[in-house]
């Protein structure tokens, strides 16, 4: 990049991401998207083409679950359209997420031009955004360009939702007058009142000091609001169990000691249920009360024993504290020496048996072959449906799904966007055969990408979780690809296994590996992870979703 070169409405908005810790960018190219594109490789930042746009926002989601931010670039209509699904899983999930669409040019945006990829009108990709964004903005000439653009990305980065800009092609170039060129930053931090901030901090000590089993319940807001190191320690002082939500998954550590396991209520952890439950003092830390956190709401907290933490207030029984930003009390709350120490250590879970024989492999050796991976060396990013319960059974400390929107098709272009983020780990795949058939084909881009993945499919040959949720039927069949060729024509090596002892020796080599591998699991349709049947038991009970939720 040219440093003494004038400032232009491209170089400024990667600069601004660049400032944000973003490094990379994920996208397909498009005819409207292509000057942001060479604006993008002048300024000197990295692009990954991905085959297809739900990938590309996929693995942008990932990319700013670990990092903060994620940005995926798109042409106008057919490719930003695309994405829209994706994005509305970012908003649901509390993710950082930036969609930046190039657009017609400013000279052709009038109503009686019929320009291809428009819709109804031009304003209408901007109208469907604003329903899954914080902010969105379209850029209307160089003298607003800046404004824009750090409003945007400030508010993405304030909210932990996604954004979105869409950007004339014949702007991309275009110099920012001077006077606005060096615009303000993108920080936009809400601060804390300090005597409210006082007066909560001192109030909910007191509630925990006189607790006699008090509790910490980490949810998503730990992770997006990049709170676990404080959620530790405030746990490790006053010596708290801790679970997490089942979107909180890993926003706290699983490898420490005091951690008990994920909260579903009825359908979860059973030794997570037991310690919250008969909890008098529950630290609920960022956490959605959700259908699926709340396993369908048969989770068994009332608001008396809880103090909730959102994202911009605190509640201690019927005290409410507004303006109060979920970072700055927790982080005071972690900083308060307690009255009186506690220590607690979580009991070491019990290990489901190890994969081994020639029987038909079932899902719970599947969960014993994982659970005695170093747990350490992997990004986990699973999708929906069983793959995403036998995530929910591994301690891990970095697991990515989209468990609370359950849209399919994340895990394969996520682990892209994981790699990207953090190098430190190696990506640990867990998808199911309906899934893959949706986005499976970005391991090429993985390998494109000179990563590593280890791919674990799941093949049931059906969508087993809508048949858990209803009865067998013919619809929910899936036909068995050959998911291995598919895999090996990519440049993927692997292999097949239906038995125990196939699964343990291919797991062993996957590890041992070097480059990506990818293992096809061959398992019943009838066989299912604890958590699902868990689900499917108290379904056929009659307790139904609708019914839990209207009690």
């Amino acid at each position: 990049m040219n440093v003494s070169a004038p400032a232009t409405v491209g170089s400024h908005l990667f600069r601004r991401l660049r400032e944000a810790g973003v490094d990379v960018t994920f996208g397909v190219p498009g005819d409207f998207v292509l000057p942001l594109y060479a604006a993008q490789e002048r300024f000197g930042m990295r692009t990954v083409v991905c085959t297809h746009e739900p990938g590309a926002a996929f693995a942008a989601d990932a990319y700013a679950r670990l990092r903060g931010l994620g940005a995926a670039l798109a042409t106008y209509g057919a490719g930003a359209l695309n994405m829209v699904n994706a994005v509305a899983m970012a908003y649901a999930e509390h993710t950082p997420l930036l969609v930046v669409s190039g657009a017609p040019d400013t000279g052709c945006r009038g109503p009686d031009v019929y320009l291809h990829h428009r819709v109804k009108s031009f304003e209408s990709q901007v109208r469907i955004f604003r329903e899954v964004t914080v902010a969105a903005e379209v850029i209307a000439s160089a003298e607003d360009a800046a404004a824009k653009i750090d409003a945007v990305v400030a508010a993405v980065k304030a909210r932990r939702r996604p954004g979105y800009l869409e950007v004339p092609r014949d702007l991309v170039g275009a110099p920012l007058p001077r006077s606005i060129a060096q615009s303000v930053s993108t920080s936009a931090e809400a601060a804390a009142d300090p005597g409210a901030l006082q007066e909560a901090v001192d109030e909910v000590a007191a509630r925990l000091a006189a607790a006699k089993r008090p509790a910490l319940y980490a949810g998503i807001g730990v992770r997006r609001y990049g709170l676990t190191q404080a959620a530790v320690r405030l746990a490790e002082a006053w010596g708290l169990p801790v679970a997490t939500s089942v979107m909180g998954k890993a926003s706290f550590p699983e490898s420490h000691p005091q951690f008990v396991g994920v909260y579903m209520g009825a359908l979860g952890d059973p030794g997570a249920r037991a310690v919250l439950e008969d909890s008098d003092c529950v630290l609920a830390l960022g956490v959605i009360q959700s259908d699926v956190n709340t396993g369908f709401w048969t989770a068994n907290l009332d608001e008396d024993r809880r103090i909730d933490f959102g994202e911009q207030s605190v509640r201690v029984r019927h005290h409410r504290f507004d303006g109060l930003p979920i970072n700055a009390i927790v982080e005071a709350l972690a900083a308060r020496s307690p009255v009186r120490t506690r220590t607690f250590a979580a009991p070491k879970p019990e290990l489901p048996p190890a994969p081994a024989g020639n029987a038909p492999l079932t899902t719970q050796q599947i969960i014993g072959g994982l659970r005695r991976l170093d747990q350490s060396a992997y990004h986990f990013v699973a999708d929906v449906g069983d793959a995403w319960f036998v995530g929910l059974e591994l301690r891990a400390d970095i697991f990515l799904a989209p468990g609370y929107y359950a849209t399919m098709g994340y895990a394969v272009p996520g682990a892209l966007g994981a790699a990207l983020a953090d190098g430190s780990r190696r990506p640990f795949v867990l998808v199911g055969d309906g899934a893959f058939q949706m986005t499976g084909v970005e391991l090429a881009t993985l390998v494109d990408a000179k990563l590593s993945p280890i791919v674990l499919l799941l093949n049931n040959a059906s969508y087993m979780m809508l048949e858990a949720l209803d009865e067998p039927h013919s619809y929910y069949h899936r036909r068995p690809w050959d998911y291995l060729a598919i895999a090996k024509a990519v440049g993927v090596p692997g292999e097949r296994a239906a038995t125990g002892a196939a699964f343990a020796g291919a797991l062993s080599r996957a590890v041992a590996s070097k480059g990506p591998y990818f293992i096809e699991a061959i398992i019943d349709s009838s066989d299912r992870s604890p958590v699902m049947t868990r689900l499917r038991e108290h379904l056929k009970a009659g307790r139904t979703p609708a019914a839990l939720a209207a009690k």
